[in-house]
């Protein structure tokens, strides 16, 4: 909630921070609710979140659509996040030096696979898409920014598996409300459970239930338990998803995995770390990918 003696002008004060531009931090609030709300909003329930009369807020969002910071629907009026926002927010990703990398290991994995694969993170949106390398195009395509749904997509039931409830439980109320209002079944929680238990049992969640009617491998890239910085998903071609190109695409996976959370410094379990150190094959895989990789990198460097 905007605080209302700030939004008539009156700056606020907090432990001896300085007085900032008031007009700016409004706006940057009204965004703030914008962002977190996770769909599209209407100018009325904008201004009831924010505090703000309507004609007021209206001149703030009429400023932000002006420069492509959020968009206002030409069908029901709706606002949301533009353009502009899509590219600060993922021009700060890929300041992370992980983000990079893993956005490289993409791009192995997809020469060495031949296979559509792709790099989700999660934001307040829900899995966002970062990179997608394609290969055999599937039957649909997504653009980098797009948010998917955490029951009814393979990577947001992974995130779903791995995050807090605290992370998750306000978009999954969200969905199952939106399936009550469409008319549309929704899974029971004990459903839902048994999926995300059976999930959390195997390394890489293989599926037909996605987004992209193909077969899917699905891994997390995991700093520790319930904190997943990213997801990789491997989407294999139409007729390529048999039970030897599947064990091919998974052993490219858990490389890529132990190759990012290596790198990074993350927590990887102590018997697995010692199963892969005596993995030749593994080994094996691993080079394959840091090969890949060094030529994706030697490439962008010409």
């Amino acid at each position: 909630m905007i605080n209302l003696a700030a939004a008539r002008g009156r700056p606020r004060r907090k432990s001896n921070q300085p007085v900032g531009i008031q007009t700016v931090e409004t706006a940057l609030d009204v965004l703030s609710i914008i962002t977190q709300e996770g769909f599209p909003i209407g100018l009325s329930e904008l201004s009831r979140k924010s505090g703000l009369i309507p004609s007021k807020l209206h001149r703030y969002l009429v400023t932000l659509v002006r420069y492509g910071i959020v968009k206002q629907s030409i069908a029901n009026g709706m606002y949301d996040l533009g353009p502009t926002a899509l590219r600060i927010g993922l021009a700060a990703l890929s300041r992370h030096d992980f983000i990079s990398s893993a956005q490289d290991i993409v791009g192995a994995l997809a020469a060495n696979t031949e296979s559509t694969v792709a790099l989700y993170v999660w934001t307040e949106l829900g899995p966002t898409l970062v990179r997608m390398e394609m290969r055999s195009p599937p039957l649909t395509t997504l653009r980098v920014g797009t948010a998917l749904p955490l029951v009814g997509s393979a990577t947001g039931r992974v995130f779903l598996a791995h995050l807090p409830m605290s992370e998750t439980a306000r978009l999954l109320r969200k969905e199952r409300a939106a399936a009550k209002t469409d008319g549309i079944a929704f899974p029971t929680l004990r459903e839902i459970n048994s999926t995300l238990d059976a999930i959390r049992d195997s390394e890489i969640y293989w599926t037909r239930d996605a987004i992209i009617q193909n077969t899917v491998g699905v891994i997390p890239i995991l700093r520790r338990k319930q904190d997943p910085l990213c997801v990789i998903i491997a989407i294999l071609p139409s007729g390529h998803a048999g039970p030897s190109q599947r064990e091919r695409v998974g052993e490219q996976l858990l490389a890529a995995r132990d190759i990012l959370q290596k790198e990074c410094g993350f927590d990887i379990e102590e018997s697995a770390r010692s199963l892969r150190t005596t993995d030749s094959k593994t080994r094996e895989v691993q080079s394959q990918l840091d090969k890949a990789v060094s030529n994706i990198k030697r490439g962008k460097g010409k």
